[in-house]
């Protein structure tokens, strides 16, 4: 036939709903705590693994139940807390929630272009050496998204 494979990806789609604001240095309504129903599509490129697959998608599964019905917070946000208990501060709001309410992200702020960046270093960790570039695309509604490409 001739035909060889070219290449392998896997493709995954999930949504999501969680709630989060912006730290924004001009007026906006996103600077109020509101919520999306974020729709996550990941594309990953590779070779397959000893167990066959490019990438398992149990592990994209595991990231979308750690962020669904949560609040997501910069980690710059955290201005101490008790055990257990997390301590907002920003946009003159305070926010004392429990801890497993929330996912603290590692970035500056919550924007759909940082979330991407996050999901997409949540794979990273999961990824073997056979996975070569990672896509992740996070829509904040039917007409908006953010896109990041990581590629070793």
């Amino acid at each position: 036939m001739g035909f060889r494979i070219s290449e392998r990806r896997i493709s995954w789609h999930k949504d999501f709903d969680s709630s989060h604001f912006l730290a924004l240095p001009y007026e906006s309504k996103c600077l109020r705590i509101h919520g999306h129903t974020y729709n996550v599509d990941v594309e990953i490129w590779g070779e397959l693994n000893e167990n066959g697959m490019v990438f398992d998608f149990n592990h994209l599964s595991n990231l979308i139940k750690l962020l669904d019905h949560r609040i997501l917070v910069s980690k710059d946000w955290i201005a101490r807390g008790e055990e257990g208990i997390l301590v907002i501060e920003k946009n003159g709001k305070r926010l004392e929630i429990p801890e497993d309410e929330a996912v603290v992200l590692d970035k500056p702020n919550v924007t759909a272009e940082y979330i991407a960046e996050w999901f997409a270093e949540r794979i990273v960790e999961k990824a073997g050496d056979n996975v070569r570039k990672i896509k992740v695309k996070i829509w904040e509604d039917p007409r908006s998204y953010a896109e990041v490409t990581l590629e070793r």
